[in-house]
C-alpha cells in the first residue's frame, strides 16, 4: 500500500522524507544523469516540494521501492516553470488537472512488463485512485517516451504535448493523460486484485 504524505505534513515524516529525497537523487541524478538536479547533500528536492505537493511512497517493509509526486497545475509547476520547452503550446492546466512527476521505481523492482505485485502498477493505480476520489481525471507528465505504450495498454488516454527530448540518459516526452473508471478496472486486472492501494480513499467515493 502507498503511503500518502501531503507537503504540509512533511515535518511529521521527516526521517522518511529525508530517505525519499535521497532515493530521488539516486535515481534521477546518479542513475539517469539529470545533472541539473544534482545537490551537494545528495538530496533531490526542488521549489515544488512545498505544502501543495502530494507525495506517494511505495514501501516493501522498510525499503523504498517506488515514489511519485503530484502537483496542482493551478500553481507554478515543472511544465510551466522548468520544462516548458517540451511543449509546443502552453501545457493544459486547471483544477481537474495535476502534474504527475518524479515517478520512479527502484532497481531490482523493474521489469520489461510490469509485474502484478510490483511498484510500477501500484504507483499507477495510486494516481488513478487518488484522482478519481477528488474528481480529477487528467495528469500532465514527463516520462520516457517508451512508457506511452504501457500507459495506453492500461487505458490512459494519451496525447503528446510535444516531441521527445534527451535529458541525461533518458529520452522523455511531455504528455497529457486522462483516466477514468475503465483505467482503474484495467489496473485491477493487471494487478490481479481489486484491493485499494490508498486505504484512506475508498473506491466508493470515486467519481
Amino acid at each position: 500500500m502507498l503511503m500518502v504524505i501531503p507537503g504540509s505534513d512533511i515535518s511529521r515524516h521527516a526521517a522518511l522524507m529525508d530517505r525519499v529525497f535521497r532515493f530521488r537523487h539516486s535515481i534521477f541524478v546518479d542513475e539517469k544523469a539529470w545533472t541539473d538536479l544534482r545537490q551537494p547533500d545528495g538530496r533531490e528536492r526542488d521549489q515544488f516540494d512545498d505544502e501543495n505537493a502530494i507525495h506517494h511512497v511505495c514501501l516493501r517493509g522498510d525499503e523504498i521501492v517506488g515514489y511519485q509526486r503530484l502537483l496542482p497545475t493551478t500553481r507554478p509547476h515543472l511544465l510551466t516553470e522548468v520544462l516548458g520547452d517540451l511543449c509546443r503550446e502552453r501545457p493544459p492546466t486547471g483544477p481537474r488537472i495535476f502534474e504527475w512527476t518524479r515517478f520512479c521505481v527502484a532497481q531490482g523492482w523493474r521489469d520489461l512488463r510490469p509485474r502484478p505485485d510490483g511498484p510500477f502498477l501500484e504507483l499507477a493505480q495510486g494516481v488513478v485512485e487518488w484522482g478519481l476520489a477528488r474528481r480529477i481525471d487528467t495528469v500532465t507528465v514527463v516520462i520516457d517516451w517508451r512508457l506511452m505504450v504501457i500507459a495506453m495498454q492500461l487505458r490512459f488516454f494519451v496525447r503528446p504535448l510535444g516531441f521527445p527530448k534527451k535529458i541525461g540518459r533518458d529520452e522523455v516526452v511531455a504528455l497529457r493523460m486522462s483516466f477514468s473508471r475503465e483505467t482503474l478496472d484495467m489496473l485491477h486486472q493487471a494487478r490481479g486484485s481489486e484491493t485499494s492501494v490508498l486505504s484512506e480513499f475508498p473506491l466508493s467515493t470515486a467519481a
